[in-house]
């Protein structure tokens, strides 16, 4: 009977690992899509609030909290992933995360030169907001081509409105 106990313990705490490994990896993969989600999201609804600017359709009081709000919330999740690149991950998931540090970086960047445009709507601050807005659409292109390379994962298939 001790023996079997014995096993019964051993088999648990073998198990104990597997499980938590399998558990990180779904936390990865859940991070590293949410982070890819928001900073398309943030991309765009940077473009989009410069676009409405210039066209008179949204005011500047608007699109400078549009601009420091999607800059506060970028340095949140950048946070996130400098205290995620910490964690033991694999090589795969460290390479992700240093590809999104690096769009997020650039999406800082972008959010200040929304606000300096639209704090002071020049030549100047709009060829600089244009630039910084092609850099992040290259970065977010190299994320895009990462997940091309991935294999699909068996366990965690694509909701059905995705395949």
């Amino acid at each position: 009977m001790k023996r079997i106990i014995g096993l019964v313990l051993v088999v648990l705490f073998l198990a104990t690992p597997a499980a938590h490994a399998g558990d990180l990896e779904v936390f990865l993969n859940a991070f590293g899509e949410t982070a890819t989600a928001y900073l398309n999201d943030s991309f765009l609804l940077l473009g989009t609030t410069a676009d409405g600017f210039v066209a008179d359709i949204i005011p500047q009081g608007v699109a400078l909290d549009i601009g420091k709000n999607v800059q506060k919330r970028v340095r949140v999740v950048r946070a996130k992933l400098k205290a995620v690149s910490d964690a033991r991950v694999t090589d795969v998931d460290r390479q992700l995360i240093a590809l999104l540090d690096h769009a997020y970086a650039c999406m800082d960047h972008q959010a200040w030169a929304l606000v300096e445009y639209v704090q002071d709507k020049n030549p100047d601050t709009a060829k600089r907001f244009a630039s910084q807005r092609l850099d992040c659409m290259q970065r977010i292109k190299k994320i895009a081509e990462f997940y091309a390379t991935l294999p699909p994962s068996p366990d965690l298939l694509e909701p059905l409105s995705t395949r």
